[in-house]
């Protein structure tokens, strides 16, 4: 348990500085090029992911979960990925024509030739680090991934100051990957990794099977929206979007992307340890929800001056677009977990069902909106296909884990009263105010001072079991400083 929490604190941190490395890029990039030249970028992008999804086939899942692992495993898996990558990248240049006809935009040509030489890097310092996630060792991870953030970032911004326009996130991510890739290799020297081996490979495809179908369908919807408005609308539209969903999702990122790093290893340790699972599945769900739900409320209440802030003045279109994806997100609690605790258990063809029922029906609901309703219907699609997404995955898991609705609602009603008392006080200012949700920046900054208020409030209102461990944290942090002092 130990190991377990010094894991999440470093990945929380890493993941954390990751945030924030990316928030700089997305907010000094959003006022250097205009939502046009963002969304070449963004149709890239999203038909790279597609093509990417593929690679799941060979997923480093596979390594993480493995309860014997041999070199020969680990040879063969390096081996599927790099065939995999091989077969990605030549089928994005050979199609690149097609789709930039398809776009009426030429400029997706070059575009695919880069990052078609990214997906080796990517390939390489993945596969590394799951070896790495497998034992636990988070702080190198950290540096491998701050080190390649970190320079993605500045090349970004560096490369769009120089003109680069759209290719600048091309180029940045091969210079970033390479960094990367090279680093995991310096901290990870198992050169052996690289010899050829296709030993075991009916059990990774055996699982990757089920993993990489589920890959391609999860992709194939988080694509689809940019990939149609950017042909049935404009590229414009899909930056847009594609910034809706970027906004909305940092309350994820925030509460949710440094633990699950974390998650899948010891979920999977205490499955190989014969223990269950029903309750760090409760207590994480509890704990999550006291942070991801009060701060996708609040971010709906102040959308317009958190976008303002972010974005700039010409990114003005995306705040009642993010409102709407904001409240949409919230029946999204538990994504995040319901795929790592169905891998520990066995569950990954349960996994599959579920991504084959959700993600066409889905899919199609959003097509219909985009192709009739164009950028505000997408959004307010949402509010239908995520708590449809949500209700079945956790019937999934509740019918794998055995719990009750009851189990549910009772590790989740304090996180709603939690959520509730975060949003009235920046509601009220709101009222005060009679300018609406058009806050100026400093009453914003205001009402999110307040905001912060309600929320501890709420903790020790309800006595959530997010308020013991902060102050075991505290007390843990003070006692390690003490010791530090005292020779």
């Amino acid at each position: 348990m130990l190991s377990v929490k010094r894991a999440l604190l470093i990945s929380v941190g890493e993941r954390y500085v990751l945030l924030v490395t990316n928030f700089a890029t997305a907010a000094s990039v959003s006022r250097i090029l205009t939502p046009r030249e963002i969304g070449v970028s963004v149709i890239g992008m999203a038909i790279m992911a597609i093509g990417l999804s593929l690679r799941e086939f060979s997923s480093s899942s596979f390594l993480i979960q493995r309860k014997e692992l041999s070199r020969e495993d680990i040879r063969g898996a390096f081996t599927v990925t790099f065939i995999l990558t091989g077969v990605i990248a030549a089928a994005l240049v050979v199609a690149s024509p097609f789709l930039a006809s398809f776009y009426s935009e030429s400029n997706l040509v070059p575009y695919f030739r880069v990052i078609s030489v990214c997906l080796f890097l990517d390939a390489s310092f993945t596969l590394t680090t799951a070896l790495l996630r497998r034992d636990m060792s988070f702080g190198k991870i950290a540096a491998i991934d701050i080190a390649g953030a970190v320079t993605n970032s500045a090349a970004t911004i560096a490369l769009a100051l120089s003109g680069f326009s759209y290719m600048s996130f091309a180029w940045a991510w091969l210079i970033g990957s390479g960094l990367a890739a090279g680093l995991a290799l310096a901290l990870c020297p198992y050169f052996w990794m690289f010899k050829p081996s296709l030993a075991n490979w009916r059990g990774m495809i055996s699982f990757g099977g089920y993993n990489g179908a589920i890959a391609i369908l999860c992709r194939m919807f988080d694509a689809l929206p940019l990939l149609l408005l950017g042909r049935f609308v404009s590229p414009n539209a899909a930056a847009l979007f594609s910034r809706t969903l970027w906004i909305g999702q940092i309350p994820d990122k925030l509460v949710i992307g440094g633990a699950i790093a974390v998650v899948l290893p010891a979920f999977s340790a205490e499955a190989r340890q014969g223990r269950d699972l029903k309750r760090p599945y409760l207590s994480a769900l509890s704990l999550i929800t006291a942070l991801h739900w009060p701060a996708l409320l609040v971010l709906s209440v102040l959308a317009y001056p958190t976008v303002d802030i972010v974005l700039g003045h010409q990114w003005t279109e995306v705040a009642p677009l993010v409102q709407i994806v904001a409240v949409a997100l919230l029946f999204s609690f538990s994504f995040e977990l319901n795929y790592p605790v169905m891998v520990a258990m066995g569950a990954i063809r349960d996994s599959f069902i579920r991504a084959l029922i959700v993600f066409p029906l889905s899919g199609i609901l959003l097509s219909i909106a985009i192709v009739f309703g164009g950028l505000q219907a997408a959004a307010w699609c949402m509010l239908v296909t995520v708590p449809f997404q949500a209700y079945l995955a956790l019937s999934f898991v509740r019918r794998r884990l055995g719990l009750s609705r009851g189990d549910i609602a009772a590790a989740l009603w304090k996180s709603a009263v939690v959520a509730s008392a975060s949003a009235v006080p920046p509601l009220a200012a709101i009222g005060v105010s009679g300018s609406g949700f058009h806050l100026s920046n400093m009453e914003a900054i205001v009402a999110g001072c307040l905001a912060l208020g309600g929320w501890a409030a709420g903790l020790i209102v309800t006595r959530h079991p997010l308020l013991n461990e902060i102050i075991k944290t505290f007390s843990a942090l003070q006692g390690a400083r003490l010791l530090q002092v005292d020779p």
